[in-house]
């Protein structure tokens, strides 16, 4: 992992300045500037491991990174997926010292990391970004808690195409795409066994609703995939 820092990473010309950091005064932001590190992952590295202390809130410039819990036999399972302009592990970090997941890229990953302490400076010195800090945390939970019941609610067969959706339309906005997780770790996200993952997507390219050509996915019908996804 490297770490570097160049003017054109200033706060307020980024992202930050478009999230919860839009209510921070100039000099506010030019302290959070002197006060953030930035940071490159290549492809498979270690961003935060589960267990250790938070240092400091992490926001993704580029790439996407997979957040996963390991089980006590020692077993890592797959919990999440977070994507660019997203605030990695915004959820726990007022309710622990500690990272409750691992963080890992699983593409090459610009990320910024900023000074826990002065956040909560921040909090406790302008009531505007507090609230809008407030409202991000739960827009965050509505999110996870709202997808979690959308899976729960589909057959088998919908959650697979759910998850080929997500990826093309919300991740890559693209009909062709290449998958970023295994087919295990798919199964593990839309709790599903992988056997039935394999099945399914082999059966979605059966009937020519997508392609197949190793990790590369391209979707052929998307009317009929966004039909799946919504009925099963």
């Amino acid at each position: 992992m490297s770490q570097d820092f160049r003017p054109d990473h200033i706060c307020a010309k980024c992202g930050f300045r478009s999230s919860v950091f839009s209510k921070l005064t100039d000099e506010q932001l030019d302290r959070l500037t002197s006060n953030k590190t930035f940071h490159f992952a290549k492809k498979g590295e270690i961003v935060a491991k589960q267990n250790t202390p938070i240092k400091g809130f992490i926001f993704l410039r580029v790439g996407l990174a997979k957040l996963t819990r390991t089980n006590p036999d020692g077993r890592e399972q797959i919990i999440g997926i977070a994507t660019p302009n997203d605030f990695v592990g915004l959820l726990s970090i007022f309710s622990s010292k500690n990272y409750q997941y691992n963080i890992i890229a699983i593409e090459d990953c610009e990320y910024c990391c900023v000074d826990y302490n002065l956040v909560i400076n921040l909090i406790s010195t302008n009531g505007d970004f507090a609230k809008t800090l407030l409202e991000k945390i739960s827009q965050v939970s509505d999110l996870m808690m709202g997808t979690r019941l959308d899976l729960e609610l589909r057959q088998l067969r919908g959650r697979v195409a759910f998850i080929i959706f997500y990826f093309g339309n919300e991740v890559y906005k693209s009909h062709k795409f290449s998958l970023p997780i295994s087919r295990r770790e798919i199964a593990e996200l839309i709790d599903m066994r992988v056997e039935n993952v394999v099945r399914i997507l082999s059966e979605f390219r059966r009937d020519n609703i997508i392609r197949i050509e190793g990790t590369t996915i391209e979707i052929v019908d998307p009317e009929k995939l966004h039909w799946i996804k919504m009925h099963g």
